[in-house]
């Protein structure tokens, strides 16, 4: 059995005899794929490019609204800005015309004095220029007590020529510690003649070792250290005394002596022991016993400070059980 063959001519020829439904149908059929072609052909690639500008515009929105909010703040950072080049343009401006390393060798030893520290080496290096200035390390090794050597390095931001500090170390060597550390000084690389202007001290750092402890030292043994109070100048024509070329941290009390009312304290540095009585002097910084009791002495240190006066400091020296 074949199925019967369709006939487009005819049935399209017999068209306009068709009763007005099966008309009205085959319009709607032919309308209906005229649509569906259209939108295959023609709508199709329209709405796909619509949808990808609309994601477009997305995008876009996100950056505007980016790009707005960066707008906002370009006044405010322009000012930063300035202010910042400013600041850099003085800094520069105060750099000295050429080296103060004369000056500043002066001043390293002059705070290693006003702190009681013992200076053991002080090394200038090699310049090292850079773009728009110079560098001039130099290599600084002190020994004393912890307290003494911090205000030594926060002593630096307080001269008067720029002055940094670099490549911090710090070791106990026998009772007392040592510090090394390379300083810096600079100049301008071309100054063409012009003298440096002078640097603005602002709010600086100042080490206060009030309630702080010595960590390298037991807190059985720990000191209050003392910014120190003023006083009268040494006589600094006196002979020096054999104990006074030792740092008083390499002594340790070991005891006590009577002879009558006469009370001694018995110190040991190495292997070596001495006897003190009040009033007797001890140590570089003009140390002197001002009192001896079983299990401590107290002594009394003076110091220059940084304005050329003197400054009298405590120090104790506890009694070592274990000697």
């Amino acid at each position: 059995m074949s199925l019967p063959r369709l006939d487009l001519s005819a049935l399209t020829h017999n068209a306009a005899h068709w009763p007005l439904p099966g008309k009205v149908l085959l319009g709607g059929a032919l309308a209906g794929l005229l649509c569906v072609v259209g939108d295959l052909v023609w709508l199709s690639p329209s709405r796909e490019r619509l949808h990808q500008a609309e994601a477009q515009e997305v995008v876009l929105q996100q950056q505007i609204q980016e790009k707005t909010a960066l707008a906002a703040g370009l006044e405010e950072r322009a000012r930063q800005l300035e202010r910042m080049q400013a600041k850099v343009d003085g800094l520069f401006q105060a750099l000295p015309a050429e080296s103060e390393i004369p000056g500043l060798l002066e001043d390293i030893a002059r705070l290693a004095l006003t702190n009681g520290l013992v200076v053991e080496s002080v090394t200038p290096q090699d310049e090292q220029p850079q773009a728009f200035y110079v560098e001039q390390p130099v290599a600084v090794g002190v020994s004393g007590a912890y307290h003494d050597l911090a205000m030594f390095v926060s002593a630096f931001g307080g001269l008067s020529r720029l002055v940094t500090a670099h490549d911090v170390a710090l070791r106990p060597e026998g009772r007392l510690l040592r510090l090394e550390l390379r300083v810096k000084s600079y100049w301008r690389a071309s100054a063409g003649g012009r003298q440096g202007e002078a640097i603005t001290q602002g709010a600086r750092f100042v080490y206060d070792s009030s309630g702080l402890r010595d960590p390298f030292t037991p807190l059985a043994v720990q000191v209050d250290h003392a910014r120190g109070r003023p006083a009268r100048a040494p006589d600094l024509m006196r002979p020096r005394g054999a104990l006074e070329a030792f740092a008083v941290d390499q002594f340790e009390m070991v005891g006590t002596l009577s002879r009558g009312v006469q009370a001694f304290v018995l110190l040991r540095m190495a292997s070596t022991v001495h006897r003190l009585a009040v009033g007797d002097y001890l140590g570089p910084n003009h140390g002197r016993v001002t009192a001896i009791y079983a299990g401590h002495v107290e002594l009394v240190e003076l110091f220059p400070d940084e304005q050329g006066a003197w400054l009298e400091r405590p120090r104790t020296l506890v009694l070592n059980v274990n000697s």
